[in-house]
């Protein structure tokens, strides 16, 4: 199994920004099977629902997060949908949340027929987890290519 911690820091929004609708990150989907947060009691978090409205995520004492991933959603063939969400710190306070991926092995194969649905009935194609990372990232940082580091 493959577990990342991400430890992230949100600068405190100025008007501008909820004026603008702007954000730490684009409101993204998390790509590997699991993610866990635990939440910071000044909230911020939202979800996109279906019909593509945000709603607030309360922060309840004591609990974590369960985001489902984008390779969990194709394992269990779209029963599980992987969870839009973003972040708006509403607050004057700089904000901190840790967040902790994770993963089967990277050689690990991701197939719904693994979850007994027939052949026939498979949305995905059988990827192994690293092959589907390292297109997820190639895709989300495709604008850092040929910058170096």
């Amino acid at each position: 199994m493959n577990t990342v911690l991400a430890p992230v820091f949100w600068q405190p929004a100025q008007a501008i920004d909820h004026a603008q609708e702007r954000f730490g990150v684009a409101p993204p989907k998390d790509f590997r099977v699991l993610t866990l947060l635990l939440k910071e009691i000044s909230g911020g978090l939202q979800l996109r629902t279906r019909s593509g409205d945000w709603i607030e995520a309360p922060p309840i004492e004591g609990t974590l997060v369960c985001n489902n991933g984008d390779l969990l959603q194709r394992w269990s063939n779209d029963r599980f949908l992987s969870t839009v969400h973003r972040v708006i710190n509403r607050t004057q306070n700089a904000r901190y949340s840790i967040s902790v991926f994770f993963d089967p092995a990277s050689q690990t194969m991701v197939d719904p027929a693994d979850l007994g649905v027939a052949q026939s009935d498979c949305k995905h194609a059988p990827i192994s987890v690293g092959k589907h990372i390292a297109s997820r990232n190639a895709k989300a940082f495709a604008h850092l290519k040929g910058k170096g580091t």
